[in-house]
């Protein structure tokens, strides 16, 4: 795993060659996401990255745009999280400096077209119905408000209507000059790199105009755990989707990879507890996983399920036992070894494409400052023992859990 990081006039770029390939994936990554905003400008990020995709200096219209991919059989696209807003090409690698146009094109001279602004918001109120009608979506965003208040960091990303019906072009301008920056961007290109030279050449040309500096940092993460211990939601579902949480460990802490382990004899294969006990002997549901994530500033163990209404509350007893009799009962030499396994081949398998190689890259950049080869992190859960798994524990106990569900 080769990969080698450089700052090019001012920007942060991670290239990551692997020319036995064929494709080459670049993204542009801003530290820009409803983390930053404020709750009046709730939806500012997402409604930027559409934007974004509707007309810029060279190609003037959406259509324009979506010729600029189809043309070359590309894949373009974007998204926007907690933290950051991404936007990504893969295509075939001759195309490599075609595409930092493009890129630059956009991020640089986006036109934010007035009628193209109004109609656009049309289509994003359309998007947040749609994840008003998935109960996925709901119970998500409202276990988000319960489990970490209504701050910043888990704000949903496109839930505020109001905010979409209100904003300005101006806001737009204002925003984007405020975060898209060149300290505040990592541009990250993985696997087929023909012609590195003339890539770092380019960046530095195309985006020599961006601000220097980013003018605003993320808020103060600030929470309280709920005062109780459970709580739900009205909307007439056909099942019963729950969320039980538990305060986890921070980015910083080692101890994440036992907590991955952990989870993994949870639920992360098929032979795991949850798995197993839950739907496999008790036909209980279709649905359940159990993971440890986060950001610098917080991680949560979760466990996830949708349920049937009428038994409700003798299955979210059952899973709770399964948790209980794990933590009571401890684990099996197998469990541990078949959940270490499943772990350190599914990061070797996760990163065979170079759309995940660019995300692995960027994610440890962006959350540490610092890279973890591969070898490194096959490393560190190799050397993790059994008593670091149950040294974890303690937080998993029943006083330590959280639900909240939809209904």
């Amino acid at each position: 795993m080769k990969y080698e990081i450089k700052n090019i006039a001012g920007i942060d770029c991670i290239f990551a060659p692997m020319n036995e390939w064929n494709s080459i994936t670049i993204d542009i990554w801003v530290k820009a996401g409803s983390a930053y905003e404020t709750k009046e400008e709730a939806w500012i990020s997402h409604v930027l990255e559409h934007m974004f995709f509707k007309g810029w200096k060279k190609r003037k219209t959406p259509k324009e745009v979506a010729t600029a991919m189809d043309k070359i059989g590309a894949i373009f696209n974007a998204w926007t999280g907690e933290h950051t807003t991404n936007y990504f090409v893969k295509s075939a690698p001759q195309f490599a400096e075609y595409w930092l146009e493009v890129l630059a094109d956009m991020l640089m001279d986006a036109q934010f077209a007035e009628w193209e602004f109004q109609r656009e918001k049309g289509v994003i109120i359309q998007e947040l119905k749609m994840y008003e009608d998935s109960p996925i979506s709901v119970v998500w965003n409202k276990w988000q408000t319960y489990f970490l208040w209504d701050n910043s960091y888990w704000r949903p990303t496109i839930w505020f209507e109001e905010n979409i019906r209100n904003f300005t072009r101006d806001d737009l301008f204002n925003y984007k000059k405020t975060f898209y920056a060149k300290d505040n961007l990592i541009i990250t290109i993985a696997w087929k790199i023909l012609d590195q030279a003339a890539l770092e050449k380019n960046i530095e040309k195309l985006f020599k105009d961006l601000p220097e500096k980013c003018s605003r940092k993320k808020p103060e993460f600030k929470r309280n755990l709920p005062k109780n211990h459970k709580d739900f939601f009205k909307k007439d579902t056909e099942q019963n989707h729950i969320i039980i949480s538990m305060k986890g460990l921070n980015n910083f802490d080692d101890r994440r990879y036992a907590a991955s382990l952990l989870c993994s004899m949870l639920w992360w294969n098929m032979s795991s507890r949850l798995f197993q006990e839950i739907r496999e002997k008790l036909w209980i549901c279709y649905y359940i996983s159990a993971g440890h994530w986060g950001c610098n500033e917080y991680w949560i163990f979760s466990v996830r399920a949708w349920l049937d209404k009428t038994k409700f509350e003798f299955w979210v007893k059952k899973i709770n036992e399964v948790i209980d009799n794990f933590l009571d009962k401890w684990f099996t030499d197998e469990e541990f070894s078949n959940a270490k396994n499943c772990i350190k081949w599914g990061i070797q398998m996760g990163i065979e494409s170079s759309d995940e190689m660019a995300w692995y890259l960027w994610n440890q950049y962006i959350m540490k400052n610092e890279i973890h080869t591969l070898d490194e992190v096959l490393e560190k859960y190799e050397a993790l023992k059994k008593e670091d798994i149950i040294e974890l524990f303690p937080m998993l106990k029943e006083e330590n859990r959280y639900r909240f569900h939809i209904e």
